[in-house]
């Protein structure tokens, strides 16, 4: 459990409403979390000071009508049946619970004190939540990306690299970027056209440089982990609700008004680095203006980059995400791969290509050590060639011969990494003990997974599985070497 995911049940906690297991994750992650026992301490004071101050008000319906009023409003905006039943199950939760009728009725004296109108008064904020439900209600949009990328990754020269985009994005076609960055070899800038479609399932890159395609047959799971990949602002929006984020009030940015939001909860990127995320949102229009990142994983690759000059609701065509390939373009390395699946059996090839590669298991699981781990295995075995290539023909035809030797073992390596991840993202409480288990072990535990209450997967270091309860997984890793 996470700080947002505490602190969304501590008041439901404090008038004894949650279930078994809920009362038990809060009250095992207060036991770990300074932050989350403080506001703790401040809900049980505030409930103190409203049962005092407050009980007359709370006898009436005043505070009925007033949450009666807030449920009919909210469901106007909810967008499905189904959400619409969410709420409603809320409301009745809610008016269960003495401490918020009491806060309900703090509110409209507080209100009425003041001389406030409660319902027809300028709104003071903007909500996270709601600018996502906007944007999500925009069919096309379009933005401009520019990324920094530096870090000790092959490819990566000392300096980094700087890349510039533009992206348009349609929910009924997918999503087409244009992007140029300086060759890390030569120097010069290397531009490409990446469409993304849905529809097809497929991922297409052309290089017009050097007149290449290259074309990925990808399922639903990698195309929603591709739009991650390439920003989607709305899965960003997403991301940034589902951890632990801070208000930064409103300022001007570029003569516009916004409101800022601000999470540097390591759950953005998966648990696997430091992340600095912010979104900046136009107050009169709801939606974002700016999204500035700064993401560094381990020390193999930082980027810094900014989303910018949003265009929303922008009229868009089929025809624009119909791509063509001129017929003087050839394939380039990588066409017509199938990208696998992100699963136990996947993950299960990646761990055995990294003990094929170097005699052991990777110490971790982040993508960004695998992928170094792996490249350097392959460049073990290559004879070197220091000849510096001369033109850019002269560069893609060596990443042509290399690429095609590594990228059928990448997949296995991209597939393990990415499993992982995916199980920090679903909250499935993995855990990987690479750093203190050795190949063929057949009673250790390499790496396990929660599945259900109770019930929890684990993969054992001579690279067998089995499902076990939480008793046995308890002894198994207590068994784990120090």
């Amino acid at each position: 459990m996470n700080c947002a995911e505490c602190r969304e049940l501590l008041v439901v906690g404090l008038e004894g409403l949650l279930e078994d297991t809920q009362k038990r994750a809060v009250v095992d992650h207060l036991k770990t979390c300074k932050a989350c026992r403080a506001e703790f301490k401040g809900l049980q004071t505030l409930r103190q000071r409203l049962v005092s101050n407050g009980k007359a008000l709370a006898q009436g319906s005043l505070e009925d009508e007033v949450m009666n009023r807030i449920v009919r409003e909210q469901n106007v905006r909810l967008k499905s049946a189904a959400q619409a039943g969410a709420g409603l199950h809320l409301r009745r939760l809610i008016m269960k619970s003495s401490i918020v009728k009491l806060a309900v009725a703090a509110a409209v004296v507080l209100a009425v004190a003041g001389g406030l109108l409660l319902w027809t008064g300028t709104k003071s904020g903007v909500a996270l939540a709601d600018v996502l439900a906007k944007v999500e209600q925009v069919q096309a949009f379009m933005y401009k990306m520019t990324m920094h990328i530096k870090g000790s990754m092959p490819g990566i020269p000392p300096g980094g690299v700087d890349t510039e985009a533009t992206m348009l994005i349609a929910n009924e076609y997918g999503m087409k970027m244009d992007m140029s960055s300086a060759d890390p070899t030569l120097g010069q800038a290397m531009t490409q056209q990446m469409y993304m479609l849905p529809q097809q399932k497929m991922i297409l890159v052309l290089l017009p440089a050097v007149k290449k395609y290259m074309r990925m047959q990808v399922n639903d799971e990698m195309f929603e982990k591709k739009r991650q990949e390439n920003n989607d602002p709305r899965l960003m929006l997403k991301k940034i609700l589902e951890c632990q984020y801070t208000d930064l009030g409103k300022t001007v940015l570029e003569g516009v008004e916004v409101q800022g939001f601000q999470t540097t909860d390591p759950a953005y990127g998966g648990g696997l680095g430091d992340v600095d995320v912010k979104v900046w949102v136009n107050m009169k229009t709801e939606l974002p203006i700016r999204m500035d990142m700064k993401i560094k994983m381990n020390e193999q690759m930082e980027m810094e980059g900014t989303l910018h000059d949003f265009q929303w609701d922008v009229p868009v065509s089929a025809a624009e995400f119909n791509p063509v390939i001129p017929p003087d373009f050839t394939a380039g390395p990588g066409d017509g791969v199938k990208v696998p699946p992100m699963t136990e059996e996947t993950a299960l090839e990646g761990l055995r290509f990294c003990v094929a590669l170097k005699g052991e298991y990777p110490k971790d699981l982040n993508l960004m050590t695998l992928m170094q781990t792996a490249m350097e295995g392959f460049k073990e075995g290559q004879p070197s060639d220091r000849s510096k290539p001369r033109d850019q023909n002269d560069v893609m035809r060596i990443m042509e011969e290399k690429t095609k030797k590594v990228v059928d073992k990448m997949m296995p390596i991209q597939s393990l990494g990415g499993f992982y991840m995916m199980l920090v993202q679903e909250k499935k409480e993995p855990a990987y003990y690479g750093k203190a288990v050795k190949p063929g072990d057949v009673a250790q535990v390499l790496m396990r997974w929660k599945t259900a209450e109770n019930e929890y997967r684990v993969i054992f270091a001579d690279l067998h599985a089995e499902t076990v309860n939480a008793d046995t997984l308890a002894k198994l890793e207590a068994a784990l070497p120090k």
